[in-house]
């Protein structure tokens, strides 16, 4: 198995989350996004929360990713990052 991770900035991923947000990435960004770990543990770990909405907010029909509360909490994380706040299910990160 390959360990290499992806090194990429806070910019880079609210750049991710935007593009999946605003449905303007390509048809691969968001499962590069949320598939390929990231060097920074912090970043890593949005990544990690980004993978899960799907299974903790299942999606009301196979068209969409997660359910609206699924997507208001990308909002808050992709807010969140902006701000330079708390990012993980809303609490302030060590």
């Amino acid at each position: 198995m390959d360990d290499k991770k992806m090194k990429r900035t806070t910019e880079n991923v609210i750049q991710e989350i935007s593009k999946f947000l605003n449905g303007a990435g390509a048809a691969h960004d968001w499962d590069d996004f949320i598939s390929i770990s990231i060097s920074d543990p912090r970043l890593d770990a949005i990544r990690i929360e980004c993978s899960d909405l799907r299974d903790k907010y299942p999606p009301g029909t196979e068209r969409k990713y997660c359910s609206d509360e699924g997507l208001n909490r990308l909002e808050e994380i992709l807010n969140d990052l902006k701000a330079g706040g708390p990012v993980m299910g809303g609490k302030e990160q060590p």
